[in-house]
């Protein structure tokens, strides 16, 4: 019986800094992509959207309170993902949200088992600096790879791009906009959108092998200049052809490439 509260025990205190740290890892991956991408323009958006927004923040803001309040914290993120499933059942689909929503899970059970005083005669843990020091390098690597790929246009450590056949040519599409591109040898990008000239339009990859790892980002994006306005549009490489989309001034347009039929 001792034995056994003993183990539950040291396992709820191994789980409450798991999810402390993870938790903590998932927070700023979403402060890096609200702040990466630019915080949306909340007088444009849905009551709908509007909720799913307040859905979302109260998952990640649980896994921040948990550091003070680890029960009340945990609760907080489990409502944000329950709220967030039932607006959009596709949530459910997402390691993005199911991670944090694990975490909120792992925060709730170690909460339960650590709210009492320890087992009498649990001898205390000691650690080793040199794992622990091992340990913080790895965390800081990883932080920063994490940032290069969100953050890096493109990612250091990713090739310079020579398109190959599958890329090469010219590519169109008649809606939702009217596009049409041609991709050079040299890697640079000719052709219009909704009828206007592109210039200065380069593909170049959208991540190193970092982000193929993660499955984060999109294989290629093409940057450029459309209307003396910039562009960018990641594209993923199918075997139907480049889908992804084109942002401008904020307003993403869907694309959905194929080379023209000879």
């Amino acid at each position: 019986m001792f034995a056994w509260q003993n183990f539950t025990w040291r396992a709820a205190v191994i789980g409450r800094w798991t999810a402390l740290i993870f938790g903590t890892l998932m927070v700023l991956f979403f402060l890096a992509f609200f702040f990466g991408e630019g915080p949306p323009h909340f007088s444009r958006l849905t009551v709908s959207e509007d909720l799913h927004f307040v859905a979302m923040g109260a998952l990640f803001l649980g896994l921040v309170v948990a550091w003070k309040w680890e029960g009340v914290g945990g609760l907080l993120a489990l409502a944000g993902f329950v709220a967030f499933v039932v607006l959009s059942h596709g949530s459910l689909k997402l390691w993005a949200l199911d991670l944090p929503a694990a975490i909120a899970v792992l925060h709730i059970a170690c909460w339960w088992r650590l709210r009492g005083s320890p087992p009498a005669g649990l001898a205390p843990w000691r650690f080793s600096h040199g794992l622990l020091l091992g340990f913080g390098a790895a965390l800081a690597i990883f932080i920063l790879l994490c940032a290069n790929e969100m953050f890096g246009q493109p990612p250091l450590m990713t090739p310079s791009l020579h398109p190959t056949a599958n890329l090469l040519g010219a590519w169109t599409q008649a809606a939702p906009i009217d596009v049409a591109l041609t991709i050079h040898e040299d890697a640079s990008v000719t052709g219009t959108v909704d009828g206007a000239e592109i210039a200065g339009a380069r593909v170049t990859y959208g991540r190193s092998w970092f982000g193929r790892l993660l499955h984060w980002n999109a294989d290629y994006v093409i940057r450029g200049r459309i209307a003396d306005r910039a562009f960018a549009a990641p594209i993923m490489a199918s075997r139907r052809g480049l889908n992804g989309s084109l942002f401008r001034d904020d307003h993403p347009m869907h694309l959905n490439l194929r080379k023209p039929k000879e």
